[in-house]
């Protein structure tokens, strides 16, 4: 249990200001960095099994970014390509929705529920992530029992979720799809990294810096040194596609006791 005495909500406190420090801050200042760190740190704080980012595009279109597991990309690809489910409806209402039962039919979003059933999801709760007062992406969450977060919950993932929305607007620049001449110069011209980033920026469909934060990521997460994986990448050894999954962490990291 959280929070039972003075050493254990101080140690959740001393958590919630990390988790505010490293999705404001990220490692390298991009939208990738700062959607990795709001996935992982809901995972250890929050009364979830799930969690999943979408943000949205230089279109405006909604792209599932940060997830925790299969099913969270499952259940967020499927929301995604039917149009409906509580994190679309949160993003296109610019507020927190609820599904606090999915063994109770939602008419809005039959399909959702009855994946999230099958997957073990219980509840789910979908908390936009806001620049400004503007949507620009989802925090998902997902339960494997019934019912929203408790009230401290709901109050910490609204405050990681804002401190997400702040720092990817500040960062945010405008953005142009990569054109095809551009790319065929960069491949011939560039170094390793950059021809790598290149061929990410096209095929993910991301900007170039966006395509270099993700070289990087996948690169920590793997082990790898960034060289090596860009060359991967050329050479067409390795796959990277969005969105990208955290990595698990140990039951004695989660801030609970």
């Amino acid at each position: 249990m959280r929070g039972a005495d003075g050493n254990g909500s101080g140690q959740r406190g001393r958590l919630i200001a990390t988790a505010v420090e490293e999705i404001g801050a990220g490692n390298d200042g991009s939208a990738i960095e700062a959607a990795h760190a709001l996935a992982r740190w809901s995972m250890r704080l929050l009364d979830v099994s799930g969690a999943g980012v979408m943000l949205t595009d230089d279109r405006g279109a909604l792209r599932s970014i940060m997830v925790s597991s299969d099913l969270v990309d499952r259940l967020e690809a499927a929301e995604l390509r039917q149009g409906r489910g509580p994190c679309v409806e949160s993003h296109l209402r610019a507020r927190a929705v609820i599904h606090a039962d999915v063994q109770q039919v939602d008419s809005r979003w039959p399909e959702f529920g009855a994946l999230a059933r099958e997957g073990g999801v219980r509840g789910a709760h979908a908390i936009p992530v806001l620049d400004a007062g503007t949507a620009i992406g989802v925090l998902n969450l997902f339960r494997a029992t019934t019912g929203g977060l408790n009230d401290p919950d709901t109050a910490v993932a609204h405050l990681l979720a804002d401190t997400a929305g702040a720092a990817i607007g500040a960062r945010a620049a405008p953005e142009a799809l990569v054109d095809a001449r551009e790319l065929t110069a960069a491949v011939a011209d560039a170094a390793l990294i950059q021809r790598a980033t290149g061929m990410l920026a096209v095929r993910l469909q991301v900007d170039l810096e966006s395509a270099r934060a993700v070289l990087r990521r996948v690169a920590l997460d793997r082990g790898l040194g960034i060289d090596t994986l860009a060359g991967d990448v050329i050479a067409g050894t390795t796959t990277i596609s969005l969105p990208l999954s955290i990595a698990p962490r140990p039951p004695d990291a989660t801030g609970r006791d």
